[in-house]
């Protein structure tokens, strides 16, 4: 069922499925304190087809960010 692993057209429909997720991501670096244009910058998700790393100096951003995103795709289903 599905796309068969590796197929080509994999990668573009996993992009589709998550697109919104960097917006998801600049939603969280708003509630950070300090500046806002500074705490959209700090953050940065990196994205390959259904793979993803969030990065930030700060591990505690970075486990809210993974709890966020785990409700985000949770929310995809």
């Amino acid at each position: 069922m599905g796309v068969p692993q590796g197929s080509t057209v994999s990668p573009l429909l996993a992009n589709i499925a998550l697109h919104g997720m960097e917006n998801r991501i600049k939603q969280v670096a708003l509630t950070l304190p300090g500046c806002k244009s500074e705490n959209r910058k700090a953050i940065s998700l990196i994205r390959f087809a259904d793979d993803f790393v969030i990065l930030h100096k700060d591990l505690a951003v970075i486990q809210r960010c993974q709890q966020i995103m785990a409700e985000w795709l949770n929310e995809l289903g």
